[in-house]
């Protein structure tokens, strides 16, 4: 289940991209906190503490205790802001949620043991990774595992197979796959490219010759 973890933020004065800039070359990331019990406040953490806090096993689902000057506020990170080449956090958004009202989150899927079927051949196929749930804050798992161990050949299973935490609810279609057992299949490899069409020209091209011999008169010295 969800810990929470604490990081400390620092109100800043408003969202110009100075600001921004100036506060990134210090090692800090700008954020801006809302949500229940929080009217929206620009705010800054630290890029490490940040990092740190969202590398837990909960990942993005941590559940953030968010000191903002003294005041503790419950947060969960949402709407990050990455930089498209080296992946830092560029802003961030902090929700704020009350621990007795169920939030909407995705929960990884983690696939547990081999398949029997694999020693008939059979290929397990991952098909869905994450599963939506509904659940309490403070309740919610850091994954969900399956364990395949007794799947054979044409086995499927699917999100209503899933072993669910109590008080956790999915938000998913209960007959969606999750994962299946199946023999591969051989590809058959497609003709080449033009090469039905050089066939048929050719074909036509010998038609035509063949008529025109055919149609030769016998030369001379030829006949009976």
């Amino acid at each position: 289940m969800s810990k929470q973890v604490a990081l400390s933020a620092r109100a800043r004065a408003g969202s110009g991209k100075g600001e921004a800039r100036a506060l990134r070359r210090d090692g800090r990331v700008p954020a801006i906190a809302y949500g229940a019990e929080i009217d929206p406040t620009p705010v800054s953490v630290d890029g490490r503490d940040l990092y740190h806090v969202l590398h837990t096993g909960a990942g993005l689902n941590a559940i953030i205790r968010l000191d903002i000057d003294g005041e503790t506020h419950l947060t969960i990170a949402r709407d990050l802001q990455r930089h498209p080449v080296r992946r830092e956090i560029l802003h961030v958004d902090f929700v704020g949620i009350s621990r007795n009202k169920p939030i909407q989150v995705d929960v990884p899927i983690h696939l547990e043991g081999t398949a029997a079927g694999e020693e008939d051949g059979g290929v397990a196929e991952h098909v869905l990774y994450s599963l939506p749930i509904e659940v309490l804050p403070l309740e919610v798992p850091d994954q969900i595992v399956l364990d395949i161990s007794d799947m054979g050949v044409g086995d499927v299973k699917r999100v209503s197979d899933l072993d669910l935490p109590a008080g956790v609810t999915p938000l998913e279609d209960p007959e969606r796959t999750v994962v299946s057992v199946n023999i591969p299949q051989l590809e058959v490899p497609e003709p080449e490219e033009g090469l039905e069409e050089v066939e048929a020209e050719f074909a036509e091209v010998e038609g035509e010759a063949a008529e025109e011999v055919a149609g030769e008169e016998p030369a001379a010295g030829d006949e009976g």
